[in-house]
């Protein structure tokens, strides 16, 4: 928006005067439309210019209405939407998903179990039923399924909009005719279960769009929370706040049993709120102490699958690094032996792993792919019992050979044989860091300014455009003290000689 920042910015630093303190030297009409649209995305009126003229300059109530706007916080919002890459696209649940055909609803995964043939049909005619929703009559096809009709549904997503449902994906019961809870994982394969009372066990294309964008902008209403408490800005990362809207708790009440390997919910199911799922409104819901803020909210855990994907982020966004390769490549693995599967002493890889891997730990206790916690009392960093089962020959459960290190390729790994996978490898005290959690790294980063030089630097390179100039991002650092507000950081930028200097 403003091309000339850049030089205008660097003469100003060179040393050259200043002539930007002082208002009259400088377009000041210039001044407030650029202040106004970066801080609200907006021109100001003509009664704010007014003011302005009148004034000689930007007041004080003037600025600090626009810093305490919607139109801030919505553009704030859009920087660290950028920061979270919090635009969730996943596959929530598969086994739930219900298909169109010929303008009727069905659960194509489900047709072996219902129609006996995989991906059938009901047929487009009304379906003979009883007060359950289960069919009294159907028709054998010749390839062995059965088409059974459809009935009228009003679904939880358009209850005013009734859809046409394939009958046996709308049955109503709680239990099946086996004695199978309809409502967990287990009923899946149950003829006799189906969707259940308006469908609520299910979902379609666009009510998992509209969970996705539920779980995902959980993240940015913690930036508004953050702005609108005036709190520190480190509060972001590591609030115990969550919020739902419909959407998202519909969610976690009705259809995360369905897949527990994957999804958990939050909080226990009488702390979830009762809403609508067309409520759009935004509920703060208070988690428990296993949650270790942003970096293991849902929409973060689902955006970013793998730690050290989520580690890479963290580095990126929120303390401005990144991961660069030599620009002679890593090089070939020398010797003759199977590589080291420990990436922190691997020739050519180390140079990145050997900090990557401790910082992936961080989220050690929480699965990849999935955002369900593993609790040290259920999965202890060591088991004797897998131990003596990798060390003995014994033949060890599935518990151990899923999760803890019984089975060696290399010699490096004999030393942690009995580990919860997770720790292998770690040495030099950065063996808690899985029991630490992600914000054991925020509160290194809060310790050595990492954290708070790198949201300055990033809402410098917003506003300013640029980001050359160490000392003065190191000066604003110091300037604003521990524990800073984001609306203080941005009120000491714009009204800083160096955002004047970058006004065309």
């Amino acid at each position: 928006m403003r091309g000339s920042r850049l030089i205008l910015g660097a003469i100003f630093l060179l040393g050259a005067s200043d002539p930007w303190v002082d208002a009259s030297t400088q377009d000041l009409h210039g001044y407030v439309r650029a202040l106004s649209l970066d801080l609200r995305g907006n021109v100001p009126t003509a009664a704010e210019l007014e003011e302005v003229e009148e004034a000689a300059e930007v007041t004080e109530s003037l600025l600090e209405s626009w810093l305490y706007s919607e139109e801030f916080e919505e553009q704030v919002i859009a920087q660290h939407r950028e920061m979270f890459w919090n635009e969730l696209e996943v596959n929530l649940l598969p086994k739930r998903k219900l298909s169109k055909r010929d303008g009727i609803y069905f659960n194509n995964n489900r047709s072996r179990y219902t129609r006996d043939v995989a991906h059938s049909h009901c047929g487009d005619f009304e379906a003979d039923v009883d007060e359950m929703n289960r069919p009294l009559s159907w028709l054998t096809n010749d390839d062995g399924s059965i088409s059974e009709g459809y009935v009228i549904v009003s679904p939880y997503w358009d209850p005013d909009n009734p859809i046409e449902v394939c009958a046996l994906d709308a049955q109503l019961n709680l239990v099946s005719d086996t004695g199978v809870d309809c409502t967990t994982y287990a009923g899946y394969e149950e003829p006799t279960c189906g969707c259940g009372p308006d469908l609520k066990w299910c979902l379609d294309g666009g009510t998992e769009t509209l969970i996705e964008q539920a779980l995902s902008k959980d993240l940015t209403e913690r930036v508004r929370a953050m702005l609108q408490s005036d709190g520190s800005y480190a509060d972001l990362l590591s609030s115990s706040t969550m919020y739902l809207n419909g959407a998202s708790a519909h969610f976690f009440r009705y259809l995360t049993p369905y897949d527990d390997e994957v999804y958990e919910r939050p909080v226990p199911l009488e702390d979830l709120p009762e809403l609508d799922f067309a409520d759009e409104t935004w509920t703060p819901v208070t988690l428990g102490s296993e949650h270790d803020g942003v970096l293991t909210a849902p929409g973060w855990l689902l955006r970013h699958q793998t730690n050290r994907g989520r580690a890479n982020r963290f580095y990126g966004a929120f303390l401005c690094n990144e991961f660069i390769v030599p620009e002679t490549g890593v090089g070939a693995l020398s010797g003759t032996e199977a590589p080291t599967p420990n990436l922190i002493r691997r020739p050519g890889c180390l140079g990145c792993h050997a900090r990557l891997e401790p910082w992936a730990a961080y989220w050690g206790r929480w699965t990849e792919a999935a955002m369900i916690y593993r609790p040290q009392e259920s999965y202890p960093a060591f088991s004797e019992d897998c131990y003596d089962c990798a060390t003995t020959g014994v033949g060890c459960t599935d518990f151990c050979e899923d999760y803890y290190l019984v089975e060696t390729s290399h010699t490096d790994q004999r030393p942690y044989l009995g580990w919860y996978m997770t720790y292998a490898f770690l040495l030099d005290g950065k063996e808690e860091n899985p029991d630490l959690g992600p914000l054991g790294w925020v509160e290194t980063a809060q310790s050595d300014g990492s954290l708070d030089e790198c949201a300055t630097r990033n809402t410098a390179r917003w506003l300013l455009n640029w980001e050359e100039d160490e000392s003065v991002i190191e000066e604003w650092v110091s300037e604003l003290g521990d524990s800073f507000s984001y609306r203080d950081l941005v009120r000491r930028l714009v009204t800083s000689p160096e955002y004047w200097a970058g006004v065309p």
